[in-house]
């Protein structure tokens, strides 16, 4: 969740690759560091794993793929990938795959498998023309993602993907708000920072009794804490614990009011609620007639009933193992990516250009006089908008343009990107949701023609990333990458 950013907030801090991550004692490293020595421990267990089995088997043999939150910003995915790169995993042996894009794939695939092998009741409604909302939800994000049949093999999706920090960690997180309220902040700290693997134990304990709140009558929830936290409590206040804010004690351990444990659940449900029924209300998901859950919160039962009292009208499924269908559909996503053969843009890319001075229109601090005539600076041109169609692979989106000054030897391409539909400007103060992606430098060193040497920038869309490519038309002059965007 350090990596998500919500881009609608200008004031949230630019991904960089030298962000600091804290643990839960304040110590500080490197983001990087974090996430590539993760990557690399994952990495290395599978090899030693599989050379235990398959001896002859090279690193050259294996394509990695590596899901990520389908909401992430270009940045996260860069940073992802980097992280992957450092933990020993060559660009070329890389995919990045939308987590539910993942289970999407995944659920489709298990569909087909069952008509063959015997009935599937409900599932074997993902036929041909068939349009189901993916709700991946995961520990830190809720991805939801929407997608129609087009045959067997090949899922369309049907619009931008969405969704938030509505995950299972949301739960979590008041669930310690609320013991460091039962206990005391003070009492908590001291406990936490001398007995860490308590308190993972504690939190695993919680998860399991997660999945399964709501899904009985029980009034009351026993839950096991350590003794040595009831010790922190006595050493603290003098007494033994027994009582507070409703949660009582017997032996080491708390029983919970089932209504207090539930209101934890309010606040990430109720969100993800009002966002699937706003996506609902848009012209091209009215087909939607099926809801799939998937990702590790799924398994709340409390979540899933919840779901489907919301939205009787539809369909809810999850499949068995929603927890790993992420992970089975990325395999298959990395033997087959055409699967997903077109996406909906999830946001408008562009470049600063400038455009004619109009005093009525334009803001008088981008006024800039150039060649003797009046230019409006860092106006958004868009080459691609959210909600066009991609053909991954395929589709190039194309926006030419003419250098500033007629002496000119060099243009330097800068790519913005916002999650509107239409900005109108790239600069601080008046573009409102826009941010810098990029920069590409193209040399145009033959001044003779002056301004009149147009340059075509071009965006490509490559699996989950993008390409741009500026070259200068007539000439070989041409300048090509995916983006450092990260700081």
């Amino acid at each position: 969740m350090a990596l998500f950013s919500d881009e609608t907030n200008q004031t949230a801090r630019k991904l960089s690759r030298r962000q600091m991550m804290k643990d839960v004692n304040g110590h500080k490293l490197e983001s990087l560091i974090v996430v590539s020595e993760c990557l690399k421990f994952l990495k290395d267990d599978f090899l030693k794993t599989l050379l235990e089995n398959v001896n002859f088997v090279e690193m050259k043999d294996i394509h990695w793929v590596l899901t990520v939150p389908a909401i992430w910003s270009d940045q996260a995915k860069q940073f992802m990938r980097q992280a992957a790169n450092q933990a020993g995993i060559e660009d070329g042996l890389l995919s990045l795959a939308y987590e539910p894009e993942a289970a999407a794939i995944y659920c489709k695939d298990i569909t087909l498998q069952k008509k063959v092998d015997g009935p599937v009741g409900s599932l074997e409604t993902f036929d041909s023309g068939h349009q189901f909302l993916v709700l991946d939800c995961g520990g830190g994000t809720v991805d939801i993602t929407a997608y129609e049949v087009e045959t067997k093999d090949k899922l369309i999706e049907l619009c931008p993907p969405s969704g938030g920090p509505w995950g299972g960690t949301e739960v979590d997180k008041l669930f310690l708000n609320l013991v460091k309220e039962v206990f005391g902040k003070a009492v908590w700290c001291n406990f936490a920072k001398s007995n860490m693997r308590d308190c993972l134990d504690l939190l695993r304990t919680f998860e399991g009794r997660k999945r399964v709140i709501g899904a009985n009558n029980e009034e009351k929830v026993r839950l096991l804490f350590p003794r040595e936290l009831f010790d922190e409590y006595e050493a603290h206040t003098g007494s033994g614990f027994k009582s507070a804010l409703g949660v009582t004690k017997a032996r080491d351990k708390l029983i919970f009011p089932i209504d207090v444990l539930k209101n934890l659940f309010s606040q990430p449900l109720n969100a993800i609620t009002a966002h699937v029924r706003e996506l609902l209300r848009k012209p091209e998901l009215q087909e939607v007639r099926t809801i799939l859950m998937v990702g590790g919160f799924s398994d709340s039962e409390l979540l899933y009933q919840h779901i489907k009292s919301e939205f009787t009208g539809i369909n809810v499924l999850r499949p068995h193992d929603a927890v790993s269908s992420v992970m089975k559909g990325a395999v298959i996503f990395g033997h087959s990516p055409e699967v997903i053969p077109e996406r909906i843009c999830a946001r408008t890319y562009g470049i600063a250009c400038n455009i004619p001075f109009d005093s009525e229109i334009h803001p008088p601090e981008l006024r800039q006089v150039c060649d003797g005539i009046e230019m409006c600076t860092d106006s958004f041109q868009p080459i691609v908008r959210k909600g066009e169609q991609i053909l991954l692979g395929k589709s190039c989106f194309d926006r030419q343009f003419l250098p500033t000054c007629s002496n000119d030897k060099s243009a330097t391409i800068d790519i913005f990107v916002s999650p509107d539909d239409n900005p109108k400007y790239t600069y601080g103060g008046r573009g409102d949701n826009v941010k810098r992606l990029g920069s590409l430098r193209l040399s145009i060193p033959d001044t003779s023609k002056g301004k009149f040497r147009p340059i075509t920038v071009r965006i490509s869309f490559q699996s989950t990333e993008i390409v741009v490519t500026a070259v200068e038309e007539g000439t070989n002059n041409l300048v090509s990458k995916q983006f450092d965007s990260l700081v």
